[in-house]
């Protein structure tokens, strides 16, 4: 017996229908008990129903699969053979239940196909179980032929692919002494070595004035005045500014003067400048930043080693983070490395 509950007992019902997944008229369906209510109406016991499934009638009908079986292979006669049944099919019921019945179209459908893969075997083997296909005495000649056409073939490349080898491995001093004369023939003389670096220089000259007049009209339209001189090293520059409103140039931690600087280095990639590096400056301000960062390292991996708990800085930019790194580089008692995503990216310090 399989009972289900429910607030009423339609719901009960419709509860119990729904978990076995079947018609009402399927199924016989028993009230054990109704639902019970206590004061104001409130539910105190819940229909109790009771739902067996109707027994299911069964009939057979013989289901029989033809097979028709393909041409002979004798030249002049041909024959079909009738349709019979397949000596291991059997009859599927037919089920009045939904599942059978779905059981029963699979079964069907399995028959179908099974019965469609052997005749296109016999179709194509011939109806004697002994009559398969074989090569003609033609068939076999030709396929040794075309063998023999292939192995020549091969053991032709062969022979060329080793006569291009020789003739490559021959021809390999002459290839040496021609490259050897090419690369002599594009080597500079000095003069025209002394051309390319004045060339170079002036346009890194033209660039530098041209950056520096750039943020030269960027601080005044901040009302900043200023002025502005270059000096260049072996991959960047450094551009110092003279003010007399330094702080309000600098900013808090730097943060102006840094802004400043990644306009100065995206106009500098904008004029074809890769691999340059531009550092501005005022009144100093880098050299005693430089030894700040280097008083904060110390102090936090003394604080890493004392208490044993890693610490992240706050974030700097990709220089600033570097003078950190290089100052803990050597201690054999904390580890830093860098985390986060610019400009939010940060060094940390943490205990070996």
């Amino acid at each position: 017996m399989t009972q289900y509950q429910g607030k009423t007992v339609d719901e009960a019902i419709q509860n119990g229908l729904k978990k076995i997944q079947i018609d009402r008229d399927k199924v016989a369906i028993t009230v054990v008990s109704e639902p019970v209510h206590g004061w104001f109406g409130r539910l105190k016991k819940e229909a109790i129903v009771d739902i067996t499934i109707k027994p299911v009638s069964v009939t057979k009908t013989p289901q029989s699969a033809k097979v028709s079986a393909g041409a002979s292979t004798g030249a002049t006669s041909s024959r079909t053979t009738q349709s019979k049944p397949l000596k291991n099919a059997k009859t599927s019921p037919t089920f009045d239940h939904p599942s059978g019945q779905r059981v029963a179209a699979k079964r069907d459908e399995d028959i179908e196909r099974n019965v469609d893969a052997t005749a296109d075997v016999r179709q194509r083997e011939g109806d004697h179980p002994h009559a398969k296909s074989s090569l003609t005495s033609a068939e076999v000649a030709d396929s040794v032929a075309a063998s023999t056409e292939t192995t020549s073939t091969v053991s032709t490349t062969a022979t060329m692919s080793s006569a291009v080898d020789q003739s490559q491995s021959a021809g390999l001093t002459d290839s040496t002494d021609s490259i050897t004369s090419i690369s002599a023939t594009t080597q500079l003389t000095p003069e025209e070595l002394k051309a390319r670096q004045r060339a170079n220089q002036a346009r890194l000259d033209d660039n530098l004035e041209a950056v520096a007049n750039y943020l030269l009209d960027v601080l005044e339209q901040l009302g900043i005045s200023a002025d502005a001189e270059a000096d260049t090293y072996h991959h960047g520059a450094t551009i110092t500014f003279m003010t007399e409103q330094e702080g309000l140039l600098i900013g808090r931690h730097g943060r102006t003067l840094n802004a400043l600087q990644v306009l100065g280095n995206t106009f500098m990639l904008r004029q074809g400048m890769q691999h340059f590096e531009l550092m501005l400056d005022v009144a100093g301000y880098r050299e005693r930043r430089a030894s700040t960062l280097k008083r904060l390292a110390d102090n936090t991996a003394r604080d890493v080693i004392a208490g044993g708990e890693t610490e992240l800085l706050d974030p700097m930019p990709a220089y600033e983070r570097k003078v950190i790194h290089t100052q803990l580089a050597k201690n054999t008692h904390v580890t830093t490395f860098s985390q986060g995503r610019e400009p939010r990216r940060g060094v940390v310090v943490a205990p070996r």
